[in-house]
């Protein structure tokens, strides 16, 4: 009788083990993957500027936006530190930040 209370906690601790890599999977913060549903490549040329406008991008030199996995990759580098930051195209909230 004392068996099956240790076979229900085995069982409980391996299907939690085996649900953490798919919540992981879909995680967006440091380590995880970031996504954005986005729209159109004419439409996040479009975001594209506006966000380039929003974080005053002109002024720093060296800095790229590209598109990845949906989302608007913002790379620069100021005092010799590169950041990488991810953006929503729709809200332009950081999503990830290297």
């Amino acid at each position: 009788m004392t068996k099956l209370p240790l076979i229900a906690f085995a069982t409980i601790v391996a299907a939690a083990g085996l649900a953490m890599p798919a919540l992981a999977a879909t995680s967006t913060s440091a380590g995880g993957v970031p996504y954005c549903a986005s729209g159109t490549d004419s439409t996040l040329d479009l975001q594209k500027d506006e966000l380039a406008s929003q974080l005053r991008l002109d002024t720093k030199p060296g800095s790229v936006i590209n598109v990845w996995n949906g989302c608007l990759k913002v790379i620069t580098t100021e005092n010799g530190m590169t950041t990488t930051a991810f953006y929503d195209p729709d809200t332009f909230k950081i999503v990830a930040e290297i």
